[in-house]
């Protein structure tokens, strides 16, 4: 994939079968993707990985030594339009962090197709993917197959740098449900 982030105009429905879906390393994800979310230099809004549903539950030396973190990209015609992360935080639990697409390219199946490849890239030990949803983007996930956990509400979050305050709520999609992709 280009180191491209420009993309070009929308047509009016895109070619799935034109995108392309891969791995990105961490640098080129990390310089492509933050200024998108305006979160340059705002490391202390990372959430802790401690503890609870959807939180990091490997320890100490477990931490290094068993996190896998995967940085994945979406190209449409070598342009890249979409982002994601996927981190295994036990033996059995996926993290889906920080999908984000380009306005322009928004609900024309990207996303959805860039987070079942990210999920196909799991050895088959996984049993469950978590994600943490803004209120207004929980009915697309549960159209991928996420549930709200149950019992977790909503809750504010500390927005990136310009944007507003939101609620977001933990959700959760099983391995036997319906695939996202």
């Amino acid at each position: 994939m280009t180191t491209q982030v420009s993309t070009p105009a929308t047509p009016a429905t895109p070619t799935l079968a034109r995108l392309r879906c891969g791995p990105l390393g961490f640098e080129t994800w990390r310089r492509e993707i933050a200024p998108l979310w305006h979160m340059e230099g705002a490391a202390d809004m990372i959430a802790p990985t401690v503890n609870g549903h959807g939180q990091m539950q490997y320890c100490g030396r477990e931490l290094a030594e068993r996190v896998r973190v995967l940085p994945v990209a979406a190209a449409l015609d070598g342009l890249r339009v979409a982002w994601t992360s996927i981190y295994n935080i036990s033996d059995q639990a996926l993290r889906l962090r920080g999908i984000y697409v380009l306005p322009q390219w928004r609900s024309c199946g990207i996303g959805r197709h860039l987070v079942a490849h990210a999920i196909d890239q799991w050895p088959a030990t996984w049993d469950r993917v978590f994600l943490y949803a803004r209120s207004e983007n929980v009915e697309r996930y549960r159209r991928w197959g996420f549930a709200v956990v149950e019992g977790h509400g909503p809750r504010f979050h500390r927005p990136g740098l310009g944007a507003s305050p939101g609620l977001i709520v933990q959700m959760i999609r099983w391995r036997d449900q319906t695939s996202p992709g």
